[in-house]
């Protein structure tokens, strides 16, 4: 009988160390007016799925990821959730359930609580909203230090978002460095209030064996790294210019594809260009990681040709721009461009507000200290 008992806590104990775990996450992308992506990561494949309710909602609405009917079993879980109200706090839980011997599932695992014990929460945007604040940086590499230096919670309590402009990584060779070296930096400060992000692709994040898997981490609604948002008075369009290198540069070994990748995405944006959200905003942002010119490297000029000038007399106040790693500012008609180009420098930040009044952006050294204010006035 004793045997027996130990040969039954060893079997349990056995199957316990098999259980699924939490790995990474969960965090919000891809947020819109009536729409988000909630992600996370397992160690295991499991189904996943997410229970969402607003505010003054009594009981919460479940989403799931499913494709042709069938629920995902995998690691890497995005759920889509569609349907919201715009401008509503919303609170959810995800879950995870895995698959057992015979097609029995296990007891789900759930969270709903970030790591710094707040409950977890996204805010949908809303066009409606007479002011919105911002910030953007670019460039950090994985290096934690400047990440910190930058990105303090005083900086972001308040913020609506915070966008990342490219190369927040060096190279994306797998997915736990990923999250090592980036998200645990992300989720010590940005958890306290959960605070929102987006994440434009820039050409280092295009690179290394698992760089073919960012939409896996970071969803977007066009199923590609390029996307467009409204918010307050001001529409986001977050270009992706690719590689500034051409297709056949050693750094690819022949795998690299960006110019048709480029030519393609001409093709979205100009449809995005004559959209309603776009047509009716106050003010009009690009973010592209490359500042896009004709005398830029080749993926830069190729991305200007077939991106950037599709955005000439479209009412665009300015281009915010990293890669180069030093800030840079190129005037209106610079280029023939009908908008400036900002470029921020790894060292400092963009802190921006949009009200009725006027864009105004500062760019902010990572001290604290003013570097410069640029003023957009609204337009009668």
């Amino acid at each position: 009988m004793k045997k027996l008992f130990i040969i039954c806590l060893a079997l349990c104990t056995a199957f316990a160390a098999q259980a699924a775990e939490f790995l990474y996450g969960p965090y919000v992308q891809a947020i819109t007016e009536d729409a988000a992506y909630i992600v996370w990561v397992t160690d295991k494949a499991t189904y996943g799925w997410v229970e969402v309710k607003g505010e003054g909602e009594k009981k919460p609405v479940a989403y799931t990821e499913s494709h042709i009917g069938l629920r995902y079993n995998r690691r890497v879980h995005r759920v889509p959730v569609k349907g919201l109200k715009a401008g509503t706090l919303y609170e959810y839980k995800i879950f995870s359930q895995q698959e057992e011997k015979g097609g029995v599932l296990s007891k789900p695992i759930s969270k709903d609580k970030n790591t710094h014990g707040n409950k977890l929460t996204f805010r949908t945007n809303d066009r409606n909203k007479e002011e919105i604040s911002f910030m953007i940086t670019a460039d950090t590499h994985y290096n934690p230090t400047l990440f910190s230096e930058l990105y303090t919670l005083e900086r972001i309590k308040d913020k609506d978002f915070v966008m990342f402009d490219g190369d927040m990584v060096t190279t994306f060779s797998n997915e736990k460095s990923h999250f090592d070296r980036l998200f645990n930096k992300i989720h010590e400060t940005f958890d306290y209030n959960n605070t929102q992000f987006y994440f434009v692709r820039g050409n280092h994040d295009a690179r290394g064996n698992h760089a073919q898997y960012f939409l896996d981490y970071y969803p977007t609604w066009t199923n590609m790294p390029y996307y467009a948002f409204r918010h307050g008075p001001v529409f986001f369009l977050a270009i992706d210019a690719g590689e500034d290198k051409p297709d056949s540069d050693i750094e690819y070994y022949g795998t690299a594809a960006f110019d048709l990748y480029r030519a393609e995405q001409g093709q979205w944006l100009e449809k995005v260009l004559e959209s309603e959200e776009c047509k009716t905003a106050t003010y009009r942002v690009i973010i592209s990681h490359i500042p896009l010119t004709e005398n830029s490297w080749h993926g830069g000029r190729h991305a200007w040709q077939h991106l950037s000038q599709r955005c000439e007399d479209k009412g665009f106040n300015i281009m915010i721009s990293g890669h180069l790693h030093k800030h840079r500012f190129y005037k209106e008609g610079t280029h023939n461009r009908t908008f400036p180009t900002l470029v921020i420098g790894a060292d400092k930040y963009v802190d921006a507000v949009a009200n009725k009044e006027a864009l105004t952006i500062k760019l902010i050294n990572k001290d604290g200290s003013l570097h410069k204010t640029y003023t957009y006035p609204a337009k009668k």
